[in-house]
């Protein structure tokens, strides 16, 4: 079916239900908890994982965002490994340009009504400080400065409570869909094939930084994991001391540039 869950969201699902009725049967709101007795379907999808840029692509997409509207939330995506949602989030009372350091502690949701909204990270252990290197802090001023022209332009019109860096031209979250449009038409433009979405920066950040020597409980921390097995499966990783997954990353970017 079009719209079957795959095995891991099932296996979320019977966790979720198991735990529920197991709380009821402890107060005897139930006689027994018959989603310890569920086999998951041998027809379930396979779970799939996500795709990564190879350093020379994520190179050439780097060259295709330069000027685009959202350049600064790509880089933000790929240099610190964020969820879109985080991204979509991030204030600019989060971001400290000083210390280099940007703070994660909220992320774009939806409400009950499909509308955007701001609330906490996915779980209290995404809440994170994380290392930003100049190269993202440089595209990140640049959008402040194309941001406050969208003000100028939409005057009264503009709303944007939460100071939040990556809006639409009135000041509102950004759309997922249009995000997800720009961000396939970065993909083209730099002659990358197939279909991407913007989730799949977050995993090139992991496989990237993993490649350039990052131990991967850095890489775990970076990514706001507390959970290593997903990270232990799908990322490639050598035991070497590093200092932080956003400056790693900058600097094997570069390296792999010149050669």
């Amino acid at each position: 079916s079009r719209n079957a869950l795959s095995r891991n969201s099932l296996i979320k699902l019977r966790s979720t239900l198991n735990q529920a009725l197991a709380w009821a049967q402890r107060r005897n709101l139930v006689a027994r908890n018959i989603a310890s007795y569920v086999e998951l379907p041998k027809t379930a999808i396979p779970s799939t994982t996500g795709k990564s840029l190879t350093i020379k692509h994520a190179q050439r997409f780097l060259t295709a965002a330069a000027g685009t509207e959202l350049e600064a939330m790509w880089l933000v995506m790929l240099y610190l490994g964020l969820r879109p949602g985080e991204a979509a989030g991030l204030a600019w009372t989060d971001i400290d340009f000083d210390q280099h350091i940007i703070h994660i502690w909220r992320a774009r949701t939806l409400d009950h009504d499909g509308a955007a909204a701001i609330g906490a990270t996915k779980t209290a252990g995404s809440i994170r400080s994380l290392d930003t290197p100049t190269t993202v802090l440089d595209a990140l001023t640049q959008h402040r400065l194309r941001q406050e022209q969208q003000q100028a332009i939409a005057g009264s019109e503009w709303s944007n409570p939460d100071g939040l860096v990556f809006t639409s031209p009135s000041g509102k979250p950004t759309d997922p869909k249009a995000g997800r449009t720009q961000f396939q038409t970065v993909i083209t433009t730099a002659g990358i094939d197939g279909h991407w979405t913007p989730n799949m920066l977050r995993h090139t950040a992991a496989s990237l930084m993993a490649d350039a020597g990052m131990p991967i409980e850095q890489v775990a921390d970076q990514l706001g994991h507390k959970d290593l097995r997903m990270l232990q499966q799908h990322y490639r990783h050598r035991i070497k001391p590093t200092i932080n997954g956003a400056n790693i990353l900058n600097q094997h970017l570069k390296i792999n540039a010149t050669r």
